[in-house]
């Protein structure tokens, strides 16, 4: 039977910046198993290649979805447009926006070198100002949606993450910033704040995850080089399953949620930490230095 939110996809005009790899191109297939039309983008051209045969094949036969992609860097001035451009040519219209972009390295913040927090900024704030001012106006005509994936850093600042969380703060704040400016004229916005989510391939850093080092399928360990050098040093932390994130994520868009942190617990943490922030740090903090 075909559900609620396959339904609300079907012939949707999805752009996916940062949609050829990692947790967006999860969401691309997601999107065009259910009917939507997708253009997918990102900084290799053979990535992109890769993408849209991924997509393709994830189609639901007799779907007529179709799937574009297009190699663009979203950190230069004006390629919003241009991507903004080829999505209305080839779609023939815009109705979501999904921004999934983000990058980083693990360090600490009273030794980051400052061209690294520049980098982190421009990655996870500025490709986001870029393509969402190119967006905002065929959105807008669509009373449609704007969804962003940022990261529960941006809400739960712990050892190792120190660019990660100031350029997905800042990015939290864009969201705030231009929800006032589009929800006025029937566009929902969505700001979603996942932990680490599990990957296919081990690393110790990643655009998807840093500061995070995975030992198994379900664990990551979070801390500093130093931390982690150790036997269980760091944090463990239990990863998201990015299928399972990825249903959420468009159910939540479907029903107009402002907002997703996943997991919950720590939605829930960081409310604390808002309302009472003496316990709610320092619950943090022991939680970082005793797993």
């Amino acid at each position: 039977a075909v559900t609620a939110p396959e339904l609300f996809w079907r012939n949707r005009r999805v752009l996916i910046a940062g949609g050829t790899q990692g947790f967006g191109l999860v969401l691309a297939r997601q999107l065009v198993r259910r009917g939507a039309d997708v253009m997918v983008v990102g900084r290799s051209s053979a990535g992109v290649r890769r993408a849209i045969a991924e997509c393709e094949a994830a189609a639901a036969p007799g779907s007529g979805s179709r799937v574009y992609g297009l190699a663009a860097d979203l950190g230069r001035s004006g390629e919003g447009d241009r991507v903004v451009a080829s999505c209305l040519e080839h779609l023939g219209g815009l109705d979501t926006l999904v921004f999934c972009i983000g990058q980083s390295s693990r360090t600490a913040m009273l030794t980051l070198p400052v061209d690294d927090l520049r980098r982190a900024v421009e990655a996870n704030l500025m490709t986001a100002v870029e393509i969402s001012q190119a967006a905002a106006e065929p959105i807008s005509q669509a009373a449609g949606r704007m969804v962003y994936i940022g990261s529960l850093a941006g809400k739960l600042v712990t050892p190792g993450m120190a660019a990660y969380a100031v350029g997905k703060s800042a990015l939290a704040a864009f969201v705030d910033a231009i929800r006032l400016e589009v929800e006025a004229k029937g566009v929902r916005v969505l700001l979603v704040s996942p932990g680490p989510i599990r990957r296919k391939a081990v690393t110790s850093e990643s655009s998807d995850s840093p500061g995070f080092h995975r030992y198994d399928d379900d664990v990551a360990r979070h801390g500093l080089a130093e931390d982690l050098a150790q036997p269980g040093g760091g944090a463990a932390i239990r990863l998201l399953d990015p299928e399972k994130l990825a249903t959420e994520i468009l159910d939540a868009c479907r029903r107009g949620v402002p907002e997703l942190t996943r997991p919950w617990k720590a939605g829930l943490l960081a409310g604390i930490i808002e309302w009472c922030p003496t316990w709610g740090r320092q619950f943090l903090a022991r939680f970082t230095a005793d797993r």
